[in-house]
């Protein structure tokens, strides 16, 4: 994968090939669960 033009991190898919696949869904996961800790939280608070 010379050009991986999908995530932009040409460097770093050069070296793992897989990071762009796992980086795609990896991102909305980890805001999922950013948000749903938000919510939790303040929803214990109050």
């Amino acid at each position: 994968m010379k050009n991986c033009k999908l995530c932009r991190l040409n460097k770093v898919c050069n070296d793992l090939p897989g990071i762009c696949i796992l980086f795609q869904y990896a991102a909305p996961v980890l805001v999922a669960g950013v948000l749903i800790y938000l919510f939790v939280t303040q929803e214990l608070m109050s």
